[in-house]
């Protein structure tokens, strides 16, 4: 059994992470925002099925941009842990469908926050356990769009290939401690919550001065993520994180593309091209 910290759990992968890892025998500490108050039905929702299913689940307030809020929920879930943190799961994220210019600095900062410096965050509240264990997994929920760069999606792009960068990073940097840095690069998964909370533009004048056809473009992405009966199912994200869990330390694989579609090789030759780039430079091959 992992004692796992979860982030961004009240809906979309996290919610169906929590319940694929605790019905597979794992002590989840599912943790999310405003547990009083705006997130209170789907915390009690969590805890009453947990306690329904005889599952190993524990929900946590925290917010993940919160330097305090991050300070008590690690030291609460030590507690409850018995000073054990097997796992961390960087899940919590927020998304944007529209152009760059039309987000205030102050929403462009909201993504950076939530989606790159959180997670940052969170692994540098884990790690003094994890190498005090000499052993760990941490998990980053990025994107393929961390390697597809197409327009309307552009800041949010650029939040998910800083914390891809970062993993990489942080991958080498601690595979001879014994820990494990990975990250799952979930594709479009039009039935989670992406679009109901993604940020609205608080500058959406700007698109006056946007030609018809780049208008077009973005109705079209926008109209990507309206679900289907076709839409991927959710849950694959949640196996994936799972699988990850339960394999050896040292051989899990760095790049886990879930869902991405008929780009899917492409995805994954630029991510061993990144590897072999990486690991020639570090001499770890000729």
């Amino acid at each position: 059994m992992k004692k796992i910290i979860l982030t961004g759990s009240s809906s979309g992968f996290g919610l169906q992470a929590a319940k694929t890892l605790a019905n597979a025998g794992h002590a989840v500490y599912a943790t999310m925002r405003n547990i009083t108050g705006s997130k209170a039905a789907v915390a009690a929702e969590l805890k009453q099925w947990a306690k329904d299913n005889g599952k190993a689940i524990e929900v946590v307030e925290l917010d993940v941009t919160s330097n305090e809020s991050v300070k008590k929920a690690i030291a609460e879930i030590s507690e409850k842990s018995g000073g054990v943190i097997d796992v961390l799961i960087n899940n919590a994220g927020i998304s944007y469908l529209g152009f760059g210019e039309a987000l205030t600095i102050e929403q462009t900062d909201q993504l950076y926050q939530v989606n790159t410096i959180a997670p940052e965050r969170m692994m540098k509240a884990v790690l003094p356990f994890m190498h005090q264990q000499k052993d760990g997994l941490i998990i980053n929920i990025t994107s393929v769009q961390s390697r597809h760069y197409i327009p309307v999606l552009s800041t949010y792009n650029g939040t998910k290939a800083a914390l891809d960068a970062v993993s990489v990073g942080y991958h080498y940097e601690l595979k001879p401690s014994g820990i494990d840095v990975v990250t799952i690069q979930p594709g479009a998964y039009q039935t989670t919550d992406i679009t109901t909370k993604s940020i609205q533009a608080g500058n959406i004048a700007v698109e006056e001065s946007y030609s018809e056809g780049m208008l077009g473009f973005k109705e079209g992405i926008i109209r990507y993520f309206d679900p289907t009966p076709e839409s991927r199912d959710p849950q694959e994200v949640a196996d994936a994180m799972l699988t990850l869990v339960e394999q050896p330390q040292g051989q899990r694989p760095l790049f886990t593309v879930v869902g991405g579609g008929p780009q899917t090789a492409n995805f994954e030759k630029v991510n061993s091209l990144l590897q072999e780039i990486v690991e020639t430079t570090m001499g770890l091959r000729k």
